[in-house]
């Protein structure tokens, strides 16, 4: 601590001491009587005046100010202080350890002494003389200098890590800041609230943690800093609170430490963790840890939370026919779906391939989950541009809600994707939640995939034939061929009883394929023995399109089994036609059309064409439904279909004739051509040469 100069007064009574000898001579005795070590030195560097103290160290008032002097307690920079002062009246304070003479001569052990000059100044401003005085400061100069020492150390260490240290007192209002990282000082400072230096999408969270914050107990917070720059500035908080005397919070200590590099490097392993590297969404390991956080907050507070599963429909499709990059933009742009229709706390995460799932947290009721279900599938109707092509997209979505706490809610998943499979099951592009129920039929239905997998292996499944007629010259023009499954047990199966194997896009390519080359070699064998057939039908599955290759793989199979082009009719849904993929099925169909395989259009009034769109494929033959056929209220569809069909160059067939009446009603309107039991139910392969030569006698 330094010592201010000694001024006189400007002017005073009329009793003080006005001249300088006055003035000195006062000095000089105050030297003399006090009671620490002190001496006066006049401006011309004479020793003038000592006090007891001061001599008992062998110091007297008429010793000159020479080499005994400076050994003494000066070093020749104390010397040089000296003579600023007396010159310039600079005031000189420093710490030294000093080893006096004893009485006997001897050094003692060294002290430490404080050393201090100030000078006593004339009205005019000019030194007079300089109060010298020492005293020995050792066992409060140890501690002093130790605090010093670690004080320093203390700032090498916070400047070293880049630590600022900021303390707020919280009865007077004041604030202290270490210095140490001027950057972290410039957007630290806060007074009243804190959330002030925080991000604002950080401020949320850091609120909940400043309130759960106990008096006296340290806190770690790690926020992004608000600044108004915008530059990304993560910092790490350790915050306390200090009680006084009185049990009441004195102060306030947050130490801060820029974290920002840490950060990134965290996030960028995380990111190789937990990130999935197209869409840039979470990926299955971080769904997992979130999901089971999710379980914990359910089974610790009862939270309610909701899981969502979702699957896109065709997605196979997009990546063969328009390729893996247009399949790609179609996962990012559904990634910017999701994140716009769920909320910024719900995690949604991509699991591989085209599924996708959503964990919900925080929800009140079912409505809360689907709410944002049902704005996703709004968005998944807007048309997606890609390559300079727009196409469309849909997804089947499974919901699960856990509310039931006496249940395991790692249930969940497998809950949510049964759900899902039903939605797939229902036609796809929908959401459905789970029910209990749901179980038990995803359960038959896995079980009939897994026996219809074994009975394509055993070769249980064959072709049926049922007669097409024609109704003018009452011949039979053909036969469709019927998948039959052979079941050792149950006997023959008809496809209604294992649909579900249809609606499986890998199941139904082998039994389409199957049904295709059981019913080429069925024609091979026919032509061999001179059974004159006609055509033979065959059904083609949305599945089977979707190679892109359809009409190239069904030419080459033609022309392995020798089978003539206009020996086959390719029979195709509505919906295949006017679904996903429609340009494709055109192209197909077109370039089948031109080698001369005939093409019908199947169970037509089931889906959604209308014959407007039909004109744009080349279509033979139209074949309406049996549900209009055998249902009267629905004769004048027919008729309007029947004619119509005719004045587009197309040959229609009604399905689902069962009786003389009907093939009246329908000859009156014009029908070409009826399938029905009427004449036959479909029959194996060996009878149609015995049904073709007994037919019409």
């Amino acid at each position: 601590m330094t010592s201010t100069a000694v001024r006189t007064p400007v002017s005073t009574p009329s009793h003080d001491i006005k001249t300088p000898g006055a003035q000195m001579a006062a000095f000089e005795t105050f030297v003399r009587h006090a009671p620490f070590a002190a001496a006066l030195v006049d401006n011309a560097f004479r020793l003038t005046a000592a006090s007891p103290d001061w001599i008992s160290h062998g110091l007297s008032p008429d010793l000159e100010i020479g080499d005994d002097f400076r050994r003494a307690l000066f070093s020749p920079e104390d010397v040089d202080s000296l003579e600023r002062c007396v010159a310039f009246g600079e005031p000189f304070s420093r710490y030294r350890a000093i080893s006096l003479p004893g009485q006997d001569g001897t050094l003692a052990e060294p002290r430490i002494w404080r050393t201090e000059f100030a000078a006593t100044l004339t009205e005019t401003g000019r030194t007079l003389a300089v109060i010298i005085t020492a005293r020995d400061v050792s066992g409060y100069a140890e501690t002093a200098l130790k605090a010093e020492r670690d004080q320093q150390r203390l700032k090498m260490a916070l400047e070293l890590d880049d630590l600022m240290v900021r303390e707020y007192d919280l009865r007077t209002g004041e604030i202290y800041c270490s210095g140490t990282s001027p950057e972290l000082e410039k957007w630290c400072l806060f007074k009243d609230d804190p959330l002030e230096i925080v991000h604002p999408d950080d401020r949320e969270k850091m609120a909940e943690l400043v309130r759960n914050r106990k008096d006296g107990e340290a806190q770690v917070f790690e926020f992004r800093l608000n600044r108004p720059d915008g530059v990304e500035t993560w910092v790490r908080s350790v915050g306390k609170k200090f009680l006084g005397a009185d049990g009441q919070p004195e102060r306030l200590v947050n130490l801060f430490k820029d974290i920002t590099d840490r950060r990134r490097q965290t996030e960028a392993v995380e990111n190789l963790a937990f990130k999935d590297s197209l869409t840039g969404l979470p990926n299955r390991a971080y769904f997992n840890r979130k999901f089971q956080e999710a379980v914990d907050a359910s089974e610790i507070k009862g939270e309610l939370f909701g899981l969502i599963m979702i699957d896109v429909d065709h997605f196979k499709d997009i990546n063969d026919t328009l390729g893996h990059d247009a399949g790609d933009a179609l996962l990012k742009r559904l990634a910017e779906m999701l994140h716009a229709a769920f909320r910024s706390g719900d995690t949604v995460a991509r699991l591989g391939g085209d599924e996708f799932a959503v964990i919900l947290r925080g929800l009140h009721s079912e409505a809360d989950m689907m709410r944002p279900v049902n704005a996703l599938q709004d968005l998944l109707r807007r048309p997606i541009e890609h390559g300079g092509r727009s196409f469309s997209v849909s997804a089947s979505i499974g919901a699960a809600l856990h509310g039931d706490l006496d249940a395991d809610p790692s249930h969940m998943i497998k809950n949510a994707d049964i759900a899902l499979y039903r939605a797939k099951d229902e036609g796809r592009n929908r959401s459905v939640v789970f029910t209990p129920s749901m179980r038990s039929s995803l359960e038959q239905r896995i079980e009939l995939l897994r026996d219809v997998r074994a009975a394509i292996t055993a070769r249980e499944f064959v072709l049926y034939y049922q007669p097409v007629v024609d109704i003018a010259s009452h011949s039979v023009a053909g036969f469709e061929a019927l998948m039959r499954w052979d079941h050792p047990e149950q006997g023959i199966l008809t496809p209604d009883r294992f649909m579900a194997a249809f609606e499986d896009q890998d199941l139904s390519l082998k039994l389409g394929d199957l049904a295709f080359d059981a019913a080429l070699a069925q024609m091979r064998e026919w032509l061999d023995q001179g059974v004159e057939f006609g055509r033979v039908a065959v059904n083609i599955s949305a599945a089977q399109f979707r190679s892109g290759r359809l009409a190239e793989e069904i030419q080459d199979r033609l022309g392995r089994w020798n089978v003539p082009c206009d020996r086959l009719t390719i029979e195709v849904t509505e919906n295949v036609y006017m679904g996903w993929g429609a340009e494709m099925v055109s192209d197909t169909v077109h370039q089948l059309h031109k080698a001369g395989v005939m093409i019908a259009l199947d169970d037509f009034g089931t889906g959604y064409a209308s014959l407007a769109n039909l004109r744009q494929f080349p279509i033979d033959r139209l074949k309406i439904d049996k549900s209009f056929v055998q249902n009267a209220e629905d004769a004048a569809i027919v008729k309007a279909v029947i004619t119509l069909g005719g004045s587009m160059g197309m040959k229609v067939v009604a399905e689902g004739v069962e009786d003389q009446e009907q093939l009246d009603a329908l000859a009156d309107y014009g029908c070409d051509q009826i399938q029905g039991y009427h004449f036959s139910r479909p029959m194996p392969a060996g009878m149609v040469a015995e049904y073709l030569a007994g037919f019409g006698k």
